[in-house]
């Protein structure tokens, strides 16, 4: 439930425990005052270090143009770096979207199984989980996308009317990116779908076995108890991880510069190499990551507070 009470004052106080009765008050949370003390003293600290750094001469005024940039007929355009976060954000998203149509079905499948009915799921998990995700990655465009008929979608694609192709690439991949964006997007969704997967299977036999009795007491199917009952309250422990992963995913994205798919990270690079700009584009771009983070947290909380099952 939203805490309407909010005020700066309790920001620094922790509020009362369950049991400490009616008399209890907000009391300041000096321990996190401190923290936040000794933070802001480290990051002053390392902002006047950077600042004095010998050798190296800062050219803030020079990044503007690797974000937005006025292009030949004198419009406003994305630069660089606004351009590789959109590829980072089309890579997490459809990365995600794909992790929630393995992941789920399976972590479903696997809930409450044991012996031969859990192995698929269980080798599945276990293959990819331990699987460092550049791996995948490297073999998805190296070996299967021999195997996938990437060049046959791309002839495809380019055969579309105009309107669809500017879709296909401003949704997803522009021609000549297409089997770099499917390997990331198929590596990235198998990879964090088998963390999914664990997330769903936890959360569902997280309910009360009490539910499935009460639910089959009242008539219900398994589908019907199962989306009926122990869905809703298992969404409430699935919800806070899912948007972890979430942000894992986008984060994770950063691996596809290793196949030359030009993300933020990619672009990160080539901009430093031209522009001799190393703290000015890795300070830039972690703060992009990092709204996309706080995007994807603040999303999560406002689905805990307006979903029916909060």
């Amino acid at each position: 439930m939203r805490d309407e009470s909010w005020s700066p004052f309790r920001a620094w106080c922790r509020r009362p425990a369950p049991g400490d009765g009616p008399a209890a008050r907000w009391r300041p949370a000096w321990q996190d005052a401190f923290l936040f003390c000794v933070l802001l003293a480290a990051g002053a600290w390392c902002v006047w270090r950077a600042a004095n750094l010998p050798q190296y001469h800062w050219q803030w005024s020079v990044l503007g143009e690797f974000l937005l940039r006025r292009g030949a007929n004198g419009q406003w355009e994305a630069g660089l770096l606004l351009l590789g976060l959109g590829v980072t954000l089309r890579i997490g998203f459809w990365g995600m979207v794909l992790a929630l149509l393995t992941g789920v079905p399976v972590g479903l499948a696997s809930a409450h199984a044991r012996g031969a009915a859990a192995l698929p799921s269980r080798v599945y998990v276990t293959i990819i989980r331990n699987t460092p995700p550049l791996v995948l990655i490297f073999f998805l465009y190296f070996f299967a996308g021999n195997l996938l008929p990437v060049a046959a979608l791309e002839d495809g694609i380019r055969h579309l009317p105009g309107v669809l192709r500017e879709a296909v690439a401003l949704g997803f991949a522009p021609p000549g990116q297409m089997d770099r964006m499917l390997a990331a997007v198929l590596a990235l969704g198998l990879y964090e779908g088998a963390y999914v997967a664990e997330i769903v299977r936890g959360g569902v036999e997280s309910v009360p076995a009490g539910q499935w009795d009460a639910a089959r007491a009242l008539g219900f199917s398994r589908g019907q108890s199962l989306w009926l009952v122990i869905l809703p309250q298992a969404a409430r422990v699935v919800l806070p991880p899912l948007v972890g992963q979430t942000i894992s995913t986008f984060k994770d994205s950063a691996l596809a510069s290793l196949i030359s798919l030009p993300e933020l990270t990619f672009q990160s690079l080539e901009v430093m190499a031209v522009s001799q700009m190393t703290f000015e584009i890795w300070i830039s771009a972690g703060a992009l990551y990092l709204m996309v983070g706080l995007a994807c947290a603040g999303l999560g909380r406002w689905l805990e507070r307006r979903s029916d099952f909060a």
